[in-house]
């Protein structure tokens, strides 16, 4: 992998992971029908996973009017452009050439048939019939459109594009620069959702703006967006799946969950998404009406390796054995999935190999359990065995947490200062200057299926230093080696040598104390989502509601 390339993956990580867990933790992760949090084994899904054909809906109920909560305001609807709330409610009009179902694996959606030709060029096939809202069909020149402007935009999760051409209307072959085996995975996330190239050329500054909107292809037009309130969407009676059963949509925005948890009470909204305490929404919404599960994305403490005392390997291991997990996921108040141990979650690594392969790698792991006698022991080798005292930062919506870990490294004598700032601080002071990062406490926000994506927190940036996302300064050589193999290695069993190993040293200096995947939620008297795993938001998830019996 060139510098550039690295530079620009580090780019789009910071806009997802830190816009996105600062600014909008709870929304930018996403949930499974399980009732109990961390109940499924899979990317964040269990059995309720989708039962009929790609574009039909689980239900056949017809329903004149849904109508769901979200917190926060759409800004625009341009997927090159939104990664706020957005993102949520596009995929009802907008939609991918794959969905990634819940455990993680491709599926046919606006493409029927894909092929990875080579290990740079990969070959996509377009299901006949799709039309646009306007009745104009979709063909391979509205995919390289769009996919163009984000390659061009500087969007990285395209920056590895080297070309995209469109031998007939319904092929589309991306043709890579170099390889890149997250790649395969791009096609099915929300940063592709395909629309219409004659209408964006028609006014692109426009694009995605109240008044002008987009053209997409999904089983709901959106008629029409007020930033402040909400959208309103329609049945397409022309959908390639077939005209939806839910005939409109409302989506209302909501200041707070608190006030989106009464409008469910009052059956002012039928759904509520993305929401952050769910044990307190259950309350306010008077009744158990929030469902939970783990995601592949993950919470975890950052310690600066550079920055006495944590430059001190066996002060960061006396902090790992004196984390109580468990307490730490109750203090999410029911907002946590599992809690984890590796920066890369299992469910993540299976996809380079099954259960035993998986198994075997991580049983060769350094694990640190809760153990406050074997915390001691490390604190004493270290150049302060009498305990220490530092700033922890964090931000208003993770001080609750915040306060347990502090109260749990105080029983060794380790003062954390724990220092709730506002989310513009907190960003800023996260990714300042590599010799002033704070130790932190903080959640991912969004994840991938391909283990590169939870490599975000290590290596070097192109310049030199500490890479955006690299809380802890942790920049081995080694570990830049390995990160720039793990995307060029095509071969599964090879990629989970290369992340095994770097989870080992991750394990070894403790740069980062993995805590929980996390979880998100989504609350409903009447309705059960199904297929809301890990990517639920990435293709039109109102087709997979199905009243409550």
């Amino acid at each position: 992998m060139t510098d550039a390339m690295r530079g620009s993956r580090m780019r789009q990580r910071l806009t997802l992971a830190v816009a996105g867990a600062v600014a909008l933790t709870a929304l930018a992760a996403c949930t499974s029908s399980s009732s109990e949090p961390g109940s499924d084994d899979g990317a964040g899904g269990d059995s309720s996973a989708r039962t009929v054909e790609p574009g039909q809906a689980e239900s056949d109920q017809e329903v004149e009017q849904l109508t769901v909560g979200i917190p926060g305001q759409i800004l625009t609807l341009d997927p090159a452009e939104n990664i706020a709330s957005g993102q949520y409610v596009n995929g009802l009009g907008m939609e991918t050439l794959l969905r990634i179902d819940q455990d993680g694996n491709l599926q046919p959606w606006l493409a029927t048939d894909w092929e990875a030709v080579s290990d740079t060029v990969y070959e996509y096939t377009l299901r006949e019939g799709v039309k646009f809202w306007d009745g104009t069909e979709l063909t391979s020149e509205d995919v390289k459109y769009a996919w163009d402007i984000h390659r061009e935009g500087g969007q990285p999760f395209f920056s590895s594009i080297e070309s995209i051409e469109t031998p007939d209307p319904s092929t589309v072959v991306v043709n890579l620069s170099a390889p890149n085996a997250a790649w395969q995975y791009t096609p099915g996330l929300f940063y592709s959702f395909i629309y219409q190239k004659a209408f964006h050329e028609q006014d692109p500054e426009s694009f995605g703006q109240p008044g002008r909107l987009v053209m997409g292809t999904g089983p709901w037009q959106i008629d029409s967006l007020n930033p402040t309130t909400g959208m309103e969407l329609s049945a397409n009676p022309n959908y390639w799946g077939g005209e939806p059963p839910i005939k409109r949509i409302s989506v209302k925005s909501f200041a707070d969950e608190n006030a989106m948890a009464l409008a469910l009470r009052a059956d002012e909204i039928d759904v509520a998404q993305v929401i952050a305490q769910p044990k307190n929404f259950d309350a306010a919404a008077g009744g158990d009406v929030t469902t939970t599960a783990s995601t592949c994305a993950i919470a975890l403490m950052g310690m600066p390796t550079q920055t006495a005392p944590f430059d001190d390997v066996h002060v960061r291991r006396a902090v790992a054995h004196a984390i109580n997990r468990e307490d730490i996921v109750a203090a999410k108040q029911g907002g946590a999935g599992d809690p984890l141990t590796t920066l890369i979650p299992p469910t993540v690594l299976a996809s380079l190999g099954d259960e035993d392969e998986v198994q075997a790698a991580l049983d060769g792991l350094p694990t640190y359990e809760h153990d406050l006698e074997k915390a001691r022991e490390e604190l004493a080798k270290s150049k302060v065995p009498d305990g220490f005292e530092f700033e922890f930062l964090t931000t208003s919506m993770y001080s609750r947490v915040a306060q347990v870990i502090a109260a749990q490294l105080a029983e060794i004598d380790i003062v954390l200062d724990v220092n709730s700032v506002g989310d513009t601080e907190f960003t800023t002071r996260l990714i300042g200057e590599a010799d002033q990062r704070p130790m932190t406490y903080s959640e991912t926000g969004a994840c991938t299926p391909d283990p590169s994506w939870n490599d975000l927190w290590l290596g070097s940036a192109p310049e030199g230093g500490p890479s955006t996302l690299n809380f802890a300064n942790f920049t081995p050589p080694r570990i830049d080696e390995l990160q720039d193999e793990g995307l060029a290695t095509i071969d599964p069993s090879e990629r989970l040598d290369i992340y095994t190993e770097i989870l080992d040293i991750v394990g070894t200096e403790v740069p980062y104390v993995p805590l929980y995947a996390e979880g998100n939620t989504y609350a409903s008297q009447d309705y059960e989502l199904r297929d809301f795993g890990a990517f639920w938001s990435n293709t039109p998830w109102a087709l997979n509601l199905v009243p409550k019996a």
